[in-house]
């Protein structure tokens, strides 16, 4: 997960390996339980592109090997039934092995979620239907299954998930047949040449934006020189390979269930941090597209900067506010309270600047109290002592998950589904902690750029 605004502190070396002193029963101790009218089944499966190269690769490759694991409305399980670990075995260590001395941990400390069961069952028989259907990115150096509380809340509630492992490219893949594959390490060289660039800060948080826009030149050209600027359009073309895959029936015997089970005609798009920004890029071209969702994600390329995103839009931010404050001089961000006249991570983009905060159907609510690495699974399987304060104020943060499940089926259920409400006004009204980000502010300071300083 690019953390936009901890990406000093995720940089830091951590521990690396086992220690005894560490409290591994404090992690991966319970898992919330699901609701929605039906059960939820997971497969994972793995397609090849042959078209197109693993760069990354220790030995770059003239194929992508691409893991796929989906959640989907399953039939009721037999009494006998086990849900699936949250991890197995073999990727208790692999998948958040990047993550964890990242964040200060143990390579091993989620060891315990290989006993730790999800409400999911593997590949259990999907439930007869046509459902509606969600393509995910997750965040950078993360795992595909880093959000498994949203997903399963969604298939319980009907609709399939897919999350795409880019190889080499995501923190850790175990794929079906047990082969794994390690993150690259020239992917953490660039992210320490991204934590270098001042101006990838100021144009996330800045000041104004103005003084957001006015660096985007700079910062683009810095990007467009790491794997952080190159993979956008990468990603993209696995999920948009994957669909093909799906639709046309071209998988592995046990996808063939879920493959015939999914609408094509009603897709949606969703990602965190790095695949948050291309699960917008995804909806742009795809026509079929009802919706996108970026979970605190930024600016990876320049085209949606200033540009009217075709489809409705959900953004959810985190609260950057006290690791703004401890940003140096030099840092040209924005310091003050979080609420709803603070800047996110995606005022300059989603709608043309021209037109900003004009669009009901763009959705931008803020978490207070939530540092960007807890919007994902952390607040359930991250329990050690010590642990909280990475994840943000332990008030707003046992309450992520529920949070987040409620904005986004809310949302989906909206424009994905046509089911009427008043949202988001219901949801906030559960919520009544979080901010919507103030239009009236964005429309204010868009229009007082004046036409010469845009591109």
């Amino acid at each position: 997960m690019v953390a936009l605004t901890v990406l000093g502190f995720l940089l830091a070396p951590g521990p690396g390996a086992a220690q005894e002193d560490y409290d591994y029963t404090a992690n991966c101790a319970s898992w919330p339980s699901v609701s929605g009218p039906h059960a939820v089944g997971t497969v994972e499966f793995e397609v090849t592109d042959s078209l197109r190269s693993a760069q990354y690769a220790p030995e770059p490759t003239d194929y992508r090997r691409l893991y796929v694991r989906a959640w989907y409305p399953a039939r009721a399980p037999g009494p006998d039934a086990q849900p699936r670990p949250y991890f197995t075995e073999a990727e208790a260590t692999v998948l958040p092995g990047m993550l964890l001395p990242a964040l200060q941990q143990p390579t091993d400390a989620l060891r315990g979620c290989a006993s730790l069961a999800s409400n999911s069952h593997q590949d259990a028989p999907p439930r007869p239907g046509s459902f509606p259907v969600i393509g995910f990115n997750h965040g950078y150096t993360s795992y595909p299954a880093q959000q498994s509380t949203l997903f399963e809340h969604l298939a319980a509630n009907g609709y399939v998930v897919f999350s795409v492992g880019h190889p080499y490219e995501s923190g850790g893949l175990v794929y079906p047949n047990g082969d794994t594959l390690l993150l690259s390490p020239v992917i953490m060289e660039d992210l320490t040449r991204y934590a270098a660039n001042t101006s990838s800060m100021t144009v996330h948080y800045p000041p104004s934006l103005g003084e957001a826009l006015a660096v985007v030149p700079r910062y683009l050209r810095g990007l467009r020189e790491t794997s952080l600027g190159q993979l956008g359009p990468v990603w993209q073309a696995d999920v948009r390979f994957v669909l093909d895959r799906l639709e046309g029936m071209n998988v592995p015997t046990a996808a063939a269930g879920i493959a015939a089970a999914i609408d094509h005609g009603n897709r949606g798009y969703m990602g965190m941090s790095y695949g948050g920004y291309i699960a917008a890029m995804l909806a742009q071209d795809d026509h079929r597209a009802k919706a996108a969702i970026n979970l605190d994600g930024g600016y990876w390329t320049g085209e949606l900067i200033d540009a009217d995103l075709r489809t409705p839009f959900l953004m959810l931010n985190s609260d950057p506010t006290a690791v703004m404050a401890t940003l140096p001089e030099d840092f040209n961000v924005y310091r003050g309270t979080f609420g709803a006249h603070a800047p996110t991570a995606g005022d300059l983009a989603y709608e043309r600047l021209a037109t900003a905060g004009m669009r009901d159907d763009i959705h931008r609510i803020m978490i207070p109290g939530i540092q960007h690495v807890a919007i994902s699974d952390f607040p359930e399987i991250l329990g050690a002592p010590g642990t909280a304060v990475l994840l943000g104020e332990p008030e707003v943060t046992a309450r992520l998950t529920a949070i987040q499940n409620d904005l986004v089926l809310g949302f989906l259920d909206r424009y994905m589904k046509g089911i009427e409400s008043n949202y988001p006004a219901d949801v906030l009204d559960r919520h009544p902690d979080l901010f919507v980000r103030d239009r009236d502010d964005i429309r204010t300071q868009a229009a007082a750029l004046g036409t010469g300083a845009r591109r």
